[in-house]
């Protein structure tokens, strides 16, 4: 599948759908196309901890010097930020978007003046946290940044994993939709 992360769409923002099973592949695509092309990629975790997506990162060949991480799954589940964690910032449980969205702010300054994809993996998992409602707005708020900033980005979820009236709006954030093949 050819991804449309290249200087040309700079700016852009995606709405990225997968089948379930293909999820955890999708997202190291991506992260290896973004980070092959010399972008610098944030991604934003509420799927997999910082641990699990920097092995899978490495195992696929990804450069990890250009991948931040904001992991909110591993502080939740083990009650600790994980040692000798290198470009992550903890934020406590994928309910709290005050502490992602700062977390993201701070983040986009500090790595400032480079060409940067934030990904957020994943919608759906972010559903078993918060309401449809606070999500659109989380959303919302992170795009209407990323355009501010004219920076990219890129929502991956699963396909048919979000009802109607918020992959609905979900649409409206974004620049493209792209359906996976598997």
């Amino acid at each position: 599948m050819d991804l449309p992360f290249n200087e040309e769409n700079e700016g852009m923002i995606y709405l990225v759908l997968s089948e379930p099973q293909d999820i955890r592949k999708k997202n190291i695509e991506i992260i290896k196309e973004i980070t092959d092309k010399g972008f610098t990629a944030i991604v934003i975790s509420t799927n997999d901890p910082y641990n699990v997506l920097r092995k899978d990162y490495r195992k696929g060949g990804i450069n990890l010097d250009h991948v931040y991480f904001i992991d909110a799954i591993t502080k939740y589940a083990i009650g600790k930020e994980s040692k000798g964690a290198e470009n992550c910032t903890f934020v406590n449980n994928p309910s709290n978007l005050t502490d992602m969205g700062i977390a993201v702010t701070e983040l986009l300054k500090h790595i400032e003046g480079e060409n940067v994809w934030v990904i957020l993996d994943s919608v759906n998992s972010m559903l078993i946290y918060v309401s449809s409602v606070n999500l659109t707005k989380f959303i919302h708020f992170i795009t209407s940044k990323l355009r501010i900033l004219d920076m990219s980005g890129v929502l991956l979820a699963v396909e048919n994993g979000i009802d109607p009236s918020t992959l609905s709006q979900l649409e409206g954030f974004v620049d493209g939709i792209i359906k996976s093949e598997g």
